[in-house]
């Protein structure tokens, strides 16, 4: 059984150099040192948790690793620049190993604010201080721990009572190096305001090991609405832990999508609180694994009050001896009556050696609720490859067609047509679809 060990680099030290280097206040500065003791006494998980147990732990060690500090330079990457002109995004920043290196665009409604974290906690500092660590804290995890002990930098996104901003907003994570990192971005939307957000993740290959930890908080208040996007597309060389969670008020709405494309492993965890009567959740999952790499998903539907509804479908492919994991859970507390609460999670293997784990699961203790949850894992069915192959398609080509309309059910809900022409394309040079890995 693989046993995870603790990182000689991650200690008091460490984090009382990030608190002088970034001269932070006192109250941050104890966050962090608090989690940090939560770290040190908390278990690393084993495949004996139920939420870990067909997990391949080894793939996230961070023990032997030193800590990412600053760029190199402050030169973006071609990969990303690629990104930043073919976005949904209007408004983007370039965070590298920690350190902002590129802003394009404005945000053109006022009061708005979006910048990076650390600027953040200097400008606006009551903001921060009233919803960091609201939402995702170090009890949750020891991944989430570390975390909040050791985040360098990353996104912080407030939108003011009544505004709607009109395109879309993003942040590009990226490094030039390996090592261990930790970024958060924290999004508040105040009520009745309405935004839109790109999370995305990626890299040039690295030539050495990056184990990426990040953790993403929502606040969404009375009547507020988000589409939320993450989009994990790192080199080969990365691993990821990304703890994804929402708490939703009365009438509160969140789209959220959750891409996995690249990396060498990746766990996504992917909650939300639905805390208000009339709170909405729609929580869409794609990815696609090849050439041995293992995805984890791990979702939770947590319905604390009445007139609440969450619909969850998670889709992915795997091909080329790939594994995904996904366990997830619908929470049900007593008095949510008048819940409507849905999760499908559905696997398409394209080889024999790949192979998917679903686990969905319900936690109902109300009785008057509509609850359902559902999962399928199979092949590609032979006689439509051949159909394809007979009209003279290429096996590539006939097998792109294919897991196209597979994750088709996913894309068609996503109503950002850059995100989704990106992920197409990933998908076709990930087939081997000719011509297609040159434009990426």
């Amino acid at each position: 059984m693989a046993q995870l060990k603790d990182n000689a680099a991650v200690t008091e030290a460490a984090v009382d150099a990030l608190i002088a280097r970034f001269e932070e206040p006192a109250w941050l500065a104890e966050e962090r040192r608090a989690a940090l003791r939560t770290y040190a006494a908390t278990p690393h998980p084993t495949n004996r948790d139920e939420v870990w147990r067909y997990t391949q732990l080894e793939r996230f060690a961070i023990d032997g690793l030193e800590l990412v500090d600053g760029p190199l330079d402050a030169s973006v990457v071609d990969r990303v620049s690629m990104r930043l002109t073919d976005s949904d995004a209007e408004a983007a920043m370039v965070i590298k190993n920690g350190e902002v290196v590129q802003r394009a665009g404005s945000v053109g409604e006022r009061g708005v604010v979006f910048t990076d974290l650390r600027t953040a906690v200097r400008e606006h500092e009551a903001l921060v201080r009233e919803h960091l660590y609201t939402v995702v804290n170090a009890t949750m995890s020891k991944a989430a721990a570390l975390d909040a002990a050791l985040w360098t930098n990353g996104t912080f996104l407030y939108v003011p009572r009544d505004v709607e901003v009109a395109l879309p907003l993003g942040t590009f994570t990226t490094a030039d190096r390996g090592g261990l990192s930790a970024g958060r971005t924290l999004i508040v939307v105040d009520v009745n305001a309405k935004v839109t957000f790109v999370d995305e993740y990626t890299s040039e290959p690295l030539g050495e090991r990056l184990a990426h930890h990040a953790a993403t908080e929502i606040v969404l208040k009375d009547g507020a609405k988000l589409r939320y996007v993450s989009l994990q597309n790192w080199s080969r060389e990365v691993v990821q832990q990304n703890k994804i969670r929402a708490r939703l008020a009365r009438d509160a709405r969140l789209e959220s999508l959750t891409v996995s494309l690249g990396g060498d492993a990746a766990r996504a965890e992917v909650e939300v609180d639905l805390e208000g009567p009339g709170s909405e959740s729609e929580m869409l999952g794609l990815y696609f694994a090849d050439e041995g790499q293992h995805y984890n998903q791990y979702t939770l539907q947590h319905h604390a009050t009445d007139h609440a509804l969450s619909d969850l479908l998670f889709k992915g492919a795997l091909r080329d001896a790939s594994t995904a994991v996904y366990s997830g859970v619908i929470v049900v507390d007593p008095g949510a009556q008048k819940t409507d609460a849905y999760q499908t999670n559905r696997n398409l293997l394209l080889d024999d050696e790949s192979e998917a784990v679903s686990i969905p699961q319900l936690e109902i203790q109300a009785n008057d609720v509509k609850c359902s949850h559902g999962s399928t894992t199979g092949p590609v069915p032979e006689d439509q490859r051949f159909y394809l192959m007979s009209r003279g398609l290429r096996p590539e080509v006939a097998e792109h067609v294919l897991v196209t309309g597979f994750l088709y059910e996913v894309m068609s809900r996503v109503t950002l047509p850059k995100v989704s022409e990106y992920v197409e394309r990933v998908v076709q040079a990930k087939l081997g679809v000719p011509g297609v890995k040159e434009k990426l």
